[in-house]
């Protein structure tokens, strides 16, 4: 993983909303094209190698790199290294980045984020569910399974187990990606999962969930194991 450190100098402070969208262009236009377009599961949804997520406060930016294969997070730091950070017409100062090891090697650990599913309402409009509702769990489970198979191009045959510990139950998290007017919404969660660690990794490395690649939507990290 990577993390990335930045400090903005100006006093005009970019929304969250545009930052996303400036973060996610640096790290698709250092990276090949194919990784943009994903790869596309049986059942059509289409799943990419990577994740971020980010902190902005007091001027000071942290973004959180991860993907699938290391050689992706090692063309994001040799640009940022080479060239500095430069987001939209924005140049970041004292920037700096740090390598981090974010996988597994048990088969038990408790993992926390903002995990959004998400069902179709009547009237035509997407309804984000908490992690509270049993709906949730179902489309995580089936979401990591697809991801999982989409990537490493093989079925999981391991044992698959996942209990929602804890959940936010107010102040949900609004992801704003794109140009779409309506964010993603998410409650911070933390479950515990019995898995391979082949299939907790990926899930650390490129997020779960839908909107993953938007905002830090999806995003995961142990926070206990066994």
């Amino acid at each position: 993983m990577l993390r990335i450190y930045s400090r903005i100098p100006t006093t005009n402070l970019p929304v969250a909303k545009a930052l996303s969208r400036l973060i996610q262009s640096y790290i698709y236009h250092h990276l090949p094209p194919r990784e943009h377009e994903g790869l596309k599961h049986t059942s059509g949804k289409v799943f990419k190698r990577m994740n971020f997520d980010f902190n902005f406060r007091s001027g000071v930016l942290e973004i959180r790199f991860r993907a699938y294969e290391r050689a992706l997070e090692e063309q994001v730091a040799l640009a940022v290294l080479k060239e500095g950070l430069k987001l939209g017409e924005i140049h970041l100062a004292d920037t700096s980045v740090a390598v981090e090891e974010h996988r597994v090697e048990v088969g038990k650990v408790q993992l926390k984020g903002c995990v959004a599913c998400a069902v179709q309402g009547l009237l035509g409009h997407k309804i984000y569910l908490e992690p509270q509702d049993s709906r949730h769990l179902e489309m995580l489970k089936r979401n990591a399974l697809e991801r999982f198979e989409t990537l490493t191009c093989k079925a999981y045959e391991g044992v698959f187990e996942m209990a929602l510990k804890w959940q936010q139950l107010d102040k949900p998290r609004h992801f704003y990606y794109g140009n779409n007017k309506s964010p993603i919404k998410a409650w911070p969660a933390r479950w515990e999962i019995e898995a391979a660690p082949e299939f907790i990794n990926v899930m650390l490395d490129t997020g779960v969930g839908s909107g993953c690649m938007n905002a830090g939507v999806g995003f995961l990290e142990v926070v206990g194991k066994g």
